[in-house]
């Protein structure tokens, strides 16, 4: 019971000291600074490092019916060359596209290798040509992240690492 107690108030004392550390730093309304907005490619891309395969997956399709080709291009693996295709030639590839939805399976399977972890991902995908052409794929997806000491935020975060689509 002790021990309970003092996870508790250790996690507490945290949680407390993170808020102070953040008023802290934190510029009061009558100082004289400049505060720089991240892009919209910078705010999807840091949001990325923290996401669950599923949830990369989720987002790699949202940004591509947003018309965010580059921000889902960003979502594979070496800054978006394990897509297999240039940044101008993967937005042309979905240049006719409508809009699409993925449905992700429910058995991901992750597993480790030599400093990195893989998940596969199940998916059914459905699209919508602009002509009005419905076209439906099925297949995995195959993320990486790094988990080796010293793997920047970048290299720990879910990349699209391969597809297999049908």
């Amino acid at each position: 019971m002790r021990l309970k107690s003092i996870a508790v108030s250790a996690a507490f004392l945290s949680a407390i000291v993170g808020c102070e550390e953040r008023a802290a730093k934190a510029p009061r309304p009558d100082s004289a600074s400049t505060t720089v907005e991240p892009t919209q490619s910078e705010k999807y891309d840091t949001a990325a490092t923290e996401k669950t395969p599923a949830a990369v997956i989720s987002g790699y399709y949202e940004a591509l019916n947003a018309r965010r080709y580059n921000d889902a291009y960003r979502l594979w693996s070496q800054s978006g060359e394990a897509s297999g295709k240039s940044e101008t030639d993967f937005a042309a590839g979905f240049a006719q596209t409508q809009t699409v939805s993925v449905s992700l399976g429910d058995s991901v399977r992750t597993e480790g290798a030599a400093g990195s972890q893989y998940a596969t991902i199940p998916v059914t995908i459905d699209a919508t040509l602009r002509n009005g052409t419905h076209q439906h794929f099925a297949g995995t997806y195959t993320l990486r992240r790094s988990m080796v000491d010293g793997a920047t935020p970048e290299q720990r975060a879910w990349r699209i690492y391969s597809a297999d689509l049908k």
